[in-house]
């Protein structure tokens, strides 16, 4: 099985913007927050990076943004609703920092998921590489 350059530079840019966000969410959590406020606030944070990393280097995207923001958007709603439910599910057995480890990572296949069907960073209709 091979595994896409696609998918290896979109985990190369998750593990760096996610090291990040977790030190963040960690220390939103200490001062206070509860764990599906902290998610969220981290969430919306990636968003912007994981955009403009994912569409130039992990997809290497030739097509514009108005065919490729609203194809991210969705993914990364699909993703939101995923995190939200892994993060409330996953605390009823967990501390959250633990929870948010392995939020991460369901989250992330389930986004790479979407903008792999959705065509992110694809020209006309949605393929895989």
């Amino acid at each position: 099985m091979k595994i896409s350059k696609s998918f290896l530079r979109y985990s190369g840019v998750g593990v760096m913007s996610n090291g990040l966000l977790y030190v963040l969410f960690v220390v939103l959590i200490w001062v206070g927050f509860t764990p599906p406020i902290t998610a969220a606030i981290c969430y919306v944070l990636g968003i912007t990076f994981s955009y403009l990393m994912n569409r130039r280097w992990s997809f290497e995207s030739n097509a514009g943004h108005r065919q490729d923001l609203p194809r991210f958007l969705f993914s990364y709603a699909a993703g939101f609703a995923a995190t939200m439910i892994f993060i409330v599910a996953l605390t009823h057995w967990m501390r959250p920092e633990v929870a948010q480890i392995i939020n991460i990572g369901l989250t992330a296949m389930v986004i790479y998921l979407c903008l792999r069907l959705t065509g992110f960073g694809k020209q006309g209709d949605a393929h895989a590489d």
